[in-house]
């Protein structure tokens, strides 16, 4: 039974690794405003900060290229944040290939569903050649769309841990389509923090499936997390506490409680200043909910009105512009386009 029991967490602790690699693929739950995983847009800590060698340098974006980012990304889930990473480039101005560079690959990957993918390779492009230079944003862009083959594949294949027998096999599978994808060295550098988490997440396995009681599976656990970097070790609770959280505040609604109880469990979880973001967020996706309801009923009603065709797209356009900011109409077709795929 213990054996089994470890088991089970090991999976858990590995499907998060999964979700640090993959954390934003598109699904339709991205479409709403704010609804970016909670670690990222609500209570997320200040972003870690990586050595240079001496013949690297981090670059800083100008505050005009900061201000035009916050203004395009004003209207989307990432509204109120700013790129968690500076890219770091040598002396000839080349990218230097690190976790910097998944970073910020992956914020802008998180607008994945509510702006066309074109849209983010140009917005990430801008946001790189200010950055970073002309030369540093083109070995950004070709590592990108390495990095979104790389996804796609993932998302494919059965590289998700499901038993013990299939951990390290499954691990190894997953380091042989990152060397292929990337090469060694880039892969290497770009999954530092994920290949330290799965061989956190196989040593603990080892402890709970071991002999040990439970007070040595103890001692032994705390040293393992001590052994953490320290941004690992924050990111490995904040999760924790995420994958709680719900189960929480629907035991909260269960039992009869309203907001005020909701922002009471937030302050006590997470502190004051990330549970007003957390109220903040919620009132945004509830406005957005209303409001994309109140369309699709005016939708229906136009396109039951007995229109032409082309009368109605019209309609429907004007209505769209009416309701919705530019963003938020990206947002809304491709929420549309998800629902016409799957009937």
């Amino acid at each position: 039974m213990k054996q089994h029991l470890a088991l089970l967490t090991t999976v858990l602790i590995l499907a998060c690794g999964v979700f640090i690699a993959l954390k934003r693929l598109p699904v339709p739950d991205a479409l709403y405003p704010g609804n970016t995983s909670l670690a990222h847009t609500a209570i997320a800590p200040e972003a870690p900060t990586y050595s240079t060698s001496a013949n690297t340098q981090p670059r800083t974006a100008p505050a005009p290229l900061a201000a035009q980012l916050t203004k395009q990304l004003k209207s989307t889930s990432l509204s109120g944040t700013t790129v968690p990473a500076t890219l770091t480039i040598n002396k000839a101005g080349r990218l230097v290939v690190d976790s910097n560079s998944k970073a910020v690959m992956d914020y802008f990957l998180s607008l994945s569903g509510e702006m066309p993918d074109a849209r983010i390779r140009d917005l990430m492009q801008q946001w790189a050649t200010g950055n970073a230079g002309e030369a540093a944003a083109d070995d950004l862009l070709a590592l990108y769309d390495r990095y979104q083959r790389y996804r796609q594949q993932f998302a494919s294949g059965e590289y998700a841990a499901t038993g013990s027998g299939t951990i390290r096999g499954q691990l190894a599978l997953r380091q042989r389509l990152r060397n292929d994808t990337f090469g060694a060295d880039d892969a290497a550098a770009l999954f530092a923090d994920e290949d330290r988490y799965d061989r956190f997440s196989l040593q603990r396995h080892d402890i709970l499936a071991s002999s040990m009681d439970d007070r040595e599976k103890a001692r032994a656990l705390s040293t393992l997390r001590q052994s953490l970097p320290a941004h690992l070790a924050q990111q490995l609770e904040q999760q924790t506490n995420l994958q709680t959280l719900q189960q929480d505040e629907q035991q909260l609604r269960d039992a009869g409680a309203n907001d005020a109880d909701l922002f009471a469990l937030h302050q006590q979880r997470f502190g004051d200043a990330a549970a007003l973001r957390l109220q903040a967020l919620d009132q945004q996706r509830q406005d957005w909910q209303q409001r994309l309801d109140d369309y699709h009923g005016q939708r229906q009603v136009i396109q039951s009105s007995g229109l032409s065709r082309q009368d109605q797209e019209q309609q429907l356009a004007q209505l769209r512009n009416a309701m919705f900011s530019e963003t938020e109409q990206q947002r809304v077709a491709a929420l549309e386009r998800i629902q016409s795929a799957s009937h």
